[in-house]
């Protein structure tokens, strides 16, 4: 924005003073934002920190809760008063006196950790046969509505995480100890469900900022699959189980569901269901068929990396959203090394094979760059 300013004074746009007045309140507002940043960064630390504290101070029995005599209900009871205490003292700050919002929110956020310590106290003390994937799931049902009713983003990440924990421990419960599971099923399967639900309408029209974490969180686990099958695929895999079919065919109804509910349906939209819906029907197929070809798999899953790539340039672009800009670059970056690392090694010279990478990374972060400055210049 300083060159800006700069440029503006030298065309005659602006005078001196006026210059010199939007740089001070430039410089003002850089200052602002990285104090705020600063405190974020310490509220959050701070809760996490004493969220772990009030679960195992609780969960330990300590010594002021055996001067107590303290039962199993008293623990239960402590742990949600506790709980309600940072929820309630967090609304208050932030919502109704409004003079500490960053505390007020990072409160919140503590209350949000201390439901998942005391499901897992009340699993703890009653002995109660549930897993890891229902602890996982009952406490992002619960965190979600706070998440969308506050807007808070650290809930948010925190419901991200949740989810796939949940996904994996339900799996890993399983013991469907398969490559399949970990390098394919998983990742896909993650990644599927966040970004599907980054375009259910109601987040999409109205949370926008949750709806790019959910699909830029989940681009990156189906582009590091699709890395995987372009080199390695197993020759069959036959799984017919319904662990495996079921979320597949859900996730195609939901999309599907997805799309008919939108009111304004635009290509990007039709583009992305047409694709998750393809990609889906790749992996089911994969499942179930007593043999894949593996040179059909690598050309599909190099086809689909480089749709993901191009699509993520040009939403990243249209839209004027450096962290999806960036995202892709990564993701270019690495799909164009790890090809050409893997073709060229073998079969050229290896001075002019690091020579000739260098040179094709080089001449791809001239066209990025050039491409950015344009995109900025039309911005300006």
């Amino acid at each position: 924005m300083e060159k800006k300013i700069e440029k503006w004074l030298n065309d005659g746009l602006i005078d001196k003073q006026t210059a010199l007045k939007m740089l001070a309140e430039i410089k003002q507002d850089k200052a602002k934002s990285v104090r705020t940043k600063v405190n974020i960064t310490i509220y959050t630390v701070a809760v996490i920190l004493i969220g772990l504290g009030v679960i195992t101070f609780i969960s330990a029995n300590d010594w002021l809760l055996k001067l107590l005599n303290s039962s199993d209900f008293l623990k239960i009871f402590l742990m949600s008063l506790v709980t309600f205490g940072a929820f309630v003292g967090g609304y208050k700050i932030a919502y109704e006196k409004k003079n500490f919002p960053k505390l007020g929110n990072a409160l919140i956020f503590l209350s949000t950790l201390l439901i998942g310590g005391t499901y897992a106290l009340i699993g703890q003390i009653y002995h109660i046969n549930a897993n890891s994937s229902c602890l996982m799931f009952l406490w992002l049902i619960s965190v979600l509505p706070v998440a969308y009713l506050f807007k808070s983003r650290a809930v948010n990440i925190l419901s991200i995480i949740l989810m796939i924990l949940g996904v994996i421990f339900f799996y890993a419960e399983l013991s469907l100890d398969t490559a399949l599971i970990w390098t394919i099923f998983i990742p896909v399967l993650c990644g599927l469900t966040l970004y599907s639900a980054g375009n259910i309408p109601a987040v999409l029209n109205k949370y926008n900022d949750f709806s790019l974490s959910y699909k830029i969180v989940g681009a990156l686990p189906i582009f590091v699959t699709l890395l995987v099958l372009t080199c390695s695929v197993e020759h069959s895999y036959h799984i017919t189980s319904g662990y495996y079919i079921l979320p597949i065919v859900l996730l195609m109804l939901f999309n599907m569901i997805n799309y008919v509910r939108q009111k304004d349906c635009n290509t990007l939209l039709k583009i992305e269901t047409v694709s998750i819906i393809t990609m889906l029907c790749m992996l089911l197929l994969l499942l179930i068929l007593p043999s894949v070809s593996t040179p059909v798999v690598v050309i599909l899953a190099n086809a689909f990396i480089i749709a993901m790539i191009t699509f993520g340039f040009n939403y990243g672009y249209k839209f004027e959203n450096g962290n999806i800009i960036g995202v892709t670059n990564w993701m270019l970056t690495i799909f164009i090394t790890v090809n050409y690392c893997r073709w060229g090694w073998s079969f050229m010279n290896k001075s002019l094979f690091f020579i000739l990478g260098g040179g094709v990374l080089l001449a791809l972060g001239l066209f990025l760059e050039k491409r950015r400055k344009e995109v900025m210049e039309k911005k300006a």
